[in-house]
């Protein structure tokens, strides 16, 4: 409906411009000295290629907390709409048998380092014996005599040493088991940790089960329930296919603009960040079902997210292609087997010029060469002009549009609604005042 919409538009308005031209020339100029044209001048535009992709709407980060199923015991700590940072404990599991354990290993350790304590102590203790008057020799004299007999020290420095060795075999052996015993509180405690679910994203609550924190209460292994779900919904990403053609001309960086038919005026940007090597299995498609298409992923980096939901269905213009070149309306090229062309303006002739075309935007069409815009180039509407043609350019005064579009207006009965013609009216068959017309064919 949109197509016919506008078509009757470029009619009427065609129509328009023609009457008014041929008849501004008769008043102006006493005479029809030739074919009246309308003339345009090439101009600078910012021209772009684009890929239309329609897509569906997904979160760019997502968090769902299931239930641990060999833990039935647990607390959900937050509720629906809570906004919550990375790191923010969600749901606590019971974790009193760890708590036993724990306290069991931390008593076990502080018993080891008491024992390497004393160990540690006797060490020292032996040493000083080993610089001591216990390992040197003493003597006692004769009263009678006087003579000095020598008596054997209390301990030799073998004797020591081998003590002091014994202590250091127990002391490694002590350690060997404090060090176990460190080793399996560090594991108790990562258990612990494991037991407190945290957020892995910024973001909010969005969905909570109450129902499993009673009802699964007991069950043991069999509970496998979602119990929250943690949502960033400022972002968003696009998933959609593109045909085997359009995967060569789409790369990630390219620039996007979105729209969406369910939110109104609503409007987005993005950029592609991937384009898949694997074509899709999905039957889903929107083109030629015979060639294959591949997923390209869309992230949103601007606009107001506020109304969006997963699932959305949203169309992505994807801009392969931007530049600044010169431009024509559609119009004003022409076409035959060999080459592209236009009709410019010298002298009051009209002179063919062939032309190199570049892409086209909706309305105008980039001309790489044969024209400057110094040229003035005819808008043919009606297919008349041809190579050597004496033609006049049309002259306008103000409020002549809006004066032929009440005439044409005229021409339509009350109530009715020429521009809305059915799309698929035959050719040459007036529907409700626009007549449907095929490019070659005369108004």
């Amino acid at each position: 409906m949109k197509k016919a919409i506008i078509g009757g538009v470029v009619v009427v308005s065609i129509a328009t411009f023609t009457y008014f031209g041929l008849s501004k020339a008769r008043e102006t100029g006493g005479g029809v000295a030739g074919y009246t044209v309308d003339l345009v001048t090439p101009m600078n535009e910012v021209m772009d290629s684009t890929v239309m992709v329609p897509g569906k709407l997904e979160l760019v980060d997502r968090q769902l907390v299931t239930e641990l199923a060999e833990h039935s015991g647990f607390e959900i700590l937050v509720d629906v709409g809570d906004e919550v940072e990375e790191g923010t404990p969600l749901v606590q599991y019971d974790t009193s048998e760890l708590d036993f354990e724990q306290q069991d290993v931390e008593l076990q350790i502080e018993k080891a380092n008491g024992v390497i304590a004393e160990l540690s102590k006797q060490e020292e203790d032996v040493k000083k014996r080993k610089n001591g008057p216990d390992v040197k020799p003493t003597y006692e004299t004769d009263e009678e005599t006087g003579e000095k007999t020598e008596i054997e020290p209390v301990v030799t420095v073998a004797e020591l040493d081998a003590e002091l060795a014994e202590l250091a075999a127990q002391k490694k052996e002590e350690a060997f088991e404090l060090t176990r015993l460190k080793n399996q509180l560090e594991s108790i405690k990562e258990q612990k940790a494991q037991l407190t679910v945290k957020s892995k994203i910024a973001g909010t609550v969005i969905k909570r089960n109450d129902t499993a924190e009673d009802s699964n209460e007991g069950l043991g292994e069999s509970a496998t329930n979602t119990l929250l779900e943690v949502a960033d919904t400022s972002q968003f990403t696009i998933t959609g296919n593109i045909s085997e053609q359009q995967s060569l001309e789409v790369e990630p960086g390219h620039p996007v603009m979105i729209t969406s038919d369910t939110v109104e005026d609503g409007f987005w940007e993005g950029e592609v960040v991937d384009v898949s090597y694997f074509p899709t299995e999905s039957d889903e498609w929107y083109g030629d079902s015979s060639s294959s298409q591949y997923p390209v992923t869309i992230k949103m980096t601007e606009g107001d997210t506020d109304k969006l939901r997963p699932g959305y269905q949203v169309y992505a213009e994807i801009i392969t292609m931007e530049h600044e070149g010169l431009a024509l309306p559609m119009e004003a090229i022409q076409y035959d087997e060999f080459s592209s062309f236009v009709y410019v303006y010298e002298d009051g002739i009209a002179v063919r010029r062939d032309v190199e075309i570049g892409i086209a935007t909706e309305y105008s069409i980039e001309i790489l060469e044969g024209v400057t815009e110094a040229d003035e180039v005819i808008l043919d509407y009606m297919g008349e002009v041809h190579d050597g043609m004496t033609v006049t350019p049309a002259v306008y005064e103000d409020g002549d549009f809006e004066e032929g579009l009440d005439g044409v207006d005229e021409q339509f009965e009350e109530g009715e609604e020429p521009l809305e013609a059915p799309i698929d009216g035959e050719e040459g068959e007036v529907i409700e005042g626009v007549e449907i017309i095929e490019e070659d064919d005369d108004v």
